[in-house]
């Protein structure tokens, strides 16, 4: 599975020159990979997308973005999105992930 997170599933949806859309696939890529490797150093915990881009120090990036990582490695099988919902930055529920056993 570790090739598939480095494949990274970078949705291409501004058609994006062949030369471009390899940059952003590596940069998604590395995306999952700082996200799963923050699961993996807390198994126990449920987070939700912006409690990741703040513990993982994704200052810089969307919050889409995170959000792209966090689907990804749930569709991979990394992560499972729990039931629990926690009030994100503006107040609004948002969904909680867990690494899967």
């Amino acid at each position: 599975m570790e090739t598939q997170l480095e494949m990274s599933l970078f949705h291409n949806t501004l058609d994006l020159p062949e030369s471009e859309l390899k940059v952003r696939q590596l940069k998604a890529g590395s995306q999952n990979a700082r996200v799963l490797e923050f699961f993996r150093l807390n198994p126990n915990k449920a987070y939700t997308p912006g409690e990741i881009k703040t513990f993982c120090c994704f200052y810089n990036s969307p919050l889409t973005s995170i959000r792209r990582a966090m689907t990804d490695l749930t569709k991979l099988g990394y992560l499972e999105k729990t039931k629990e919902k926690r009030a994100g930055e503006y107040g609004e529920l948002n969904f909680c992930w867990k690494l899967r056993c």
